[in-house]
């Protein structure tokens, strides 16, 4: 009997759901199904029986058209009110005994806030940063002797209202929340690998509602930032900009949108059709990118800004850029220069089998894919004993 993992991408404009057959250790996509997403804004489901209603037929087409029936599925989170907070736990330890594996996990749970049911705020995930035996920094302590232990770790906090709409339109849909994943670790699972979180990069997810980042350094997850903008926010930038309907923009920005002015079109005119044929009205191509520039480097700017006061630029080496406005011409070049850093598309990688709609920009697919590979990380490089912690500690170790 085949195993299908299933995932689950509720985005701000598109919603996707993926099938995956997992077999022999190998991961091949077999069937991907998106549909447009209405109920969402910015990241954050504002209509439980929009979302609801979208992602059951998803199902309910997955199964006649592929004969696949999902139960469970990985699914993705992304929201403005996303915060990353630095966190210390200490365990205290007998002189002479070795550093156990219990000892660690101990310290690291120290670390961990504790969830509340009535808490506004949820914690999404926990990231291990560094040890400490004796205050002295290790990277991995089990086998070492002391008498003081300390785990520092990186929480995700988001709101609590939000992380339950998501379990709620799921089930809601007739399926259930195997496990909700931060949308832009789901994106770097699929297009990093070992190297690139050991050397230090930065994954920027540049979606339709939000922007989501993560930066590794030294291998594990040194910041997580996100921003309640994204692709519609350029759209609505230019509807108000040159008075024009949100469609109309949207075309625009796809037909003569670029992150930084293009010298050898910015002459041109672009004409946009009224219902009077004799006052169709046009618009230079300078001025339509010059609005898009400026909401774009605004955008990686206080990216940017967040990452230094966080202490990580001086510890990456590179920029990897997923979501749809990945797409935009002259993004990765734009962020290049601002950032200091070669920037390239994320290309998921590691399954073998894709469908072919996948192929074509794959950079779009990055986190529905990366979710794939989270569930296939906590179904196989881990047993069932060990915690969440120490299953995402053997995906960072590759």
């Amino acid at each position: 009997m085949k195993t299908y993992l299933g995932a689950l991408d509720i985005g701000t404009q598109t919603t996707r759901l993926v099938a995956g057959e997992y077999a022999d250790g190998n991961l091949a996509v077999e069937a991907c199904l998106e549909t447009q997403t209405t109920g969402v804004k910015k990241g954050v489901i504002r209509d439980l029986d929009e979302v609801s209603k979208s992602v059951r037929n998803l199902g309910r087409e997955m199964k006649e058209r592929h004969h696949i029936e999902l139960y469970d599925v990985s699914v993705s989170f992304s929201a403005g009110a996303i915060k990353d907070i630095a966190r210390t736990g200490r365990k205290s330890l007998l002189a002479g005994h070795p550093i156990e594996r219990a000892d660690v996990e101990d310290a690291e749970q120290n670390a961990g806030s504790l969830d509340s049911p009535d808490a506004a705020e949820r914690v999404l995930q926990r990231f291990q940063q560094r040890y400490e035996v004796n205050g002295q920094p290790v990277n991995n302590p089990i086998g070492m002797s002391g008498t003081d232990l300390v785990a520092n770790v990186l929480e995700l906090t988001a709101p609590s209202a939000a992380v339950e709409a998501v379990y709620t339109a799921v089930q809601r849909a007739g399926m259930r929340v195997a496990d909700l994943t931060f949308s832009a670790l789901a994106a770097a699972m699929a297009v990093l690998d070992r190297k690139a979180r050991e050397s230090g990069t930065i994954v920027i997810d540049f979606g339709a509602g939000t922007v989501d980042v993560i930066a590794f350094c030294n291998g594990v997850v040194a910041a997580a930032v996100t921003l309640g903008v994204g692709g519609f926010h350029l759209t609505n930038d230019l509807a108000l900009a040159f008075n024009v309907s949100q469609a109309q923009a949207e075309e625009m920005k796809l037909e003569r949108g670029a992150a930084m002015i293009q010298p050898d079109i910015a002459h041109e005119r672009y004409a946009v059709a009224t219902k009077f044929a004799t006052a169709n009205r046009s618009f230079s191509v300078h001025a339509i990118q010059t609005v898009l520039t400026e909401r774009v480097d605004e955008t990686l700017n206080i990216i940017r800004n967040e990452l230094v006061e966080r202490g990580v630029l001086p510890h990456v080496h590179q920029v990897v850029l997923t979501g749809g406005t990945a797409g935009l011409p002259l993004i990765t070049e734009r962020v290049s220069a601002i950032f200091s850093l070669p920037c390239l598309l994320g290309v998921p990688a590691g399954f073998t089998q894709l469908p072919k709609e996948m192929t074509n920009a794959p950079y779009r697919q990055a986190t529905v894919l990366g979710l794939l590979k989270w569930r296939q990380m906590l179904l196989s490089q881990a047993a069932p004993s060990q915690s969440l912690f120490a299953r995402f500690k053997s995906f960072l170790r590759g």
